[in-house]
């Protein structure tokens, strides 16, 4: 079931992201100094800031949450993570779905995300591209939705 997104699921959703974050050996090569940084970025308090002031969702699987998706205003996506362990059952795909949907409904028509190499196969398989032309470097990723 995907509901909106709670201040009480931040614990969760952080130990989601942290986790996740940990598992991306080729976009960090387990380099500590890297990981770090970027798990310092994932606080309570700015998490807490980004769902006040963005759309976010939560995958939730027997009372457990599996997944979690934010995006702003300008579609930009901010947040997209699925617990490891429940990788690869289709909790990512439907984060993903329900953000088209609900970015057509607001006249948003083009997402953005900065995406990772073990994600990139993900957000390519959902019609996501490099724009032209690329910083061969980023990982900038587009899609356009079809206004409705």
């Amino acid at each position: 079931m995907i509901r909106e997104a709670r201040i009480e699921d931040i614990p969760h959703i952080l130990r989601i992201i942290h986790e996740s974050i940990r598992t991306c050996i080729d976009d960090h090569q387990r380099d500590e100094s890297s990981i770090q940084i970027l798990l310092e970025e994932m606080s309570q308090a700015n998490l807490t800031l980004w769902m006040l002031y963005n759309d976010s969702w939560v995958y939730v699987d027997e009372y457990r949450i599996a997944g979690v998706i934010m995006v702003n205003d300008q579609g930009n996506i901010l947040l997209n993570y699925v617990a490891p362990e429940m990788q690869l059952r289709g909790f990512g795909k439907a984060l993903l779905l329900k953000l088209f949907e609900t970015c057509t409904t607001k006249n948003i028509t083009q997402l953005s995300l900065e995406s990772t190499q073990t994600a990139l196969p993900f957000y390519q398989k959902y019609g996501f591209e490099r724009p032209e032309p690329s910083d061969s470097d980023s990982l900038l990723l587009v899609k356009q939705l079809s206004p409705l």
